[in-house]
């Protein structure tokens, strides 16, 4: 007769514990490889390993005591806790090579009998486990990629001066205090990078809007138009970067022999251009309400040609879904063509720009590549370092990666409210019907 054990009695747990086991086992296979291939080291990475290993463990109790096994015994399950248990204790305790992979493996061999077996789980729940083992590879690798280097970027960034070389001191928030406090530096990449958002943002949306509802009409070539607004978007930003350098070239630059200007030098004119347009009227401004200098007004007008395309493109998916029929409706009672696009085509393409409101701050704040390609050295007295040129001449110039962690934070918490700022006043705004 088969010895089964007695059924759950928290609903609960049935969908947690063998979530917990499935995770667990998982994290511990991971880690243990982490750990033999010495990708982590220490006692963090020992014990995350062994924070994985108890979550295994645990995650294997309580799914022995909450689901309804009818076919697995009591020694089918006492046996994985007996291996799980001595396998982990081993891993811990026992320096051998790749003896840390056992538990993980046992786990996860385990965990899968437990969800293969048929008529041992209910549907729903067999269901909801197989969707997060097929889910786990990528939730792995996001979280090894994305979530542990952030984490371990903020865990650096409470030291003092890490380089990879010496043993650094912890220091707390020290580096924060720094930057917001006793950093010029920080806040005139902060100025350049809030200059940059509110003039690539704005200026990307209304340029794209306009192109297209041109687009949007019926005109010849209309599949050419488009593909050659699309161009600049899918060309290499490194190598869009390098042409507009030799564009803003002083000597044989192709805006110099437009406008006439030679020897103009776009990329290293650290003056404002509100100084400047105003100094022709006799006027002096201080430096702070100068506005952006020339070569950070050059590296805009290049971020916006380059980002355009992307505008247009979601535009129109925006423009082609609003119903003909309201502006059929409009022109019988007599609208124009600008009473059409004010009542009809901007209130409802409100979600479209407001999404691309969201996303472009995101991306403005995060501007790198061109400004690297542009300007090398961020430009004359750093009028084009923004923070992220900041933080990076930090960590890979200075070899300070504390700093440049602590700068990478402000620059998310920076974005963080300004995305929320975004959502609260912009999102009363978007209608999604007339």
């Amino acid at each position: 007769m088969v010895d089964t054990l007695s059924p759950s009695r928290s609903p609960g747990g049935l969908r947690l514990a063998p979530l917990a086991y499935l995770i667990g086992a998982f994290a511990s296979l991971f880690l243990g490889a982490a750990l033999e291939v010495r990708f982590t080291s220490g006692a963090a990475g020992t014990a995350l390993y062994g924070a994985a290993l108890l979550l295994t463990f645990v995650g294997l109790l309580l799914s022995v005591r909450s689901l309804r096994p009818s076919g697995f015994t009591r020694g089918w399950y006492a046996l994985s806790l007996a291996l799980l248990a001595a396998s982990g204790t081993l891993a811990l305790l026992v320096s051998f090579p790749w003896l840390r992979l056992l538990p993980g493996l046992i786990g996860v061999i385990s965990v899968l009998l437990l969800i293969a077996r048929p008529g041992h789980l209910s549907r729903q729940v067999s269901a909801t486990l197989w969707g997060w083992l097929l889910t786990l590879p990528a939730l792995i690798l996001l979280g090894a990629w994305h979530f542990a280097p952030a984490f371990y970027a903020f865990w650096i960034s409470l030291f003092d001066r890490v380089n990879f070389v010496r043993t650094p001191n912890f220091v707390g928030f020290e580096n924060y205090l720094i930057a917001l406090t006793n950093d010029p530096m920080f806040w005139k990449a902060l100025r350049n990078s809030l200059w940059f958002v509110a003039l690539t943002v704005p200026t990307g949306i209304a340029l794209a809007t306009v192109v297209a509802i041109l687009l949007n009409q019926k005109v010849r070539f209309l599949s050419l138009w488009r593909t050659l607004f699309f161009l600049p978007y899918i060309t290499a930003l490194t190598a869009a970067a390098a042409v507009w350098r030799w564009i803003y070239d002083p000597q044989f630059g192709l805006l110099n022999r437009a406008l006439n200007t030679p020897g103009l030098d776009w990329l290293n004119t650290p003056e404002g251009i509100f100084g400047l347009a105003l100094g022709r009227f006799g006027l002096e401004v201080p430096e702070a309400w100068a506005g952006p200098s020339v070569a950070l007004c050059a590296v805009i007008v290049m971020s916006i040609w380059h980002q355009l395309g992307y505008g247009v493109v979601i535009l129109l998916a925006g423009l082609q879904s609003i119903p003909q029929e309201y502006y059929e409706a409009a022109q019988l009672d007599g609208a124009g063509w600008w009473d059409q696009i004010r009542h009809i085509t901007w209130p409802l393409l409100s979600p479209t720009t407001f999404f691309l409101a969201v996303t472009g701050l995101i991306g403005a704040f995060q501007v790198f590549t061109q400004i690297y390609v542009l300007t090398p050295t961020g430009g004359v007295l750093g009028d084009t370092t923004t923070i992220v040129m900041y933080l990076y001449n930090k960590g890979f110039r200075d070899s300070n990666f504390s700093y440049a962690s602590a700068l990478a934070f402000i620059l998310f918490v920076l974005v963080f409210v300004g995305t929320l700022v975004q959502n609260r006043v912009l999102s009363r705004r978007v209608t999604y019907d007339l």
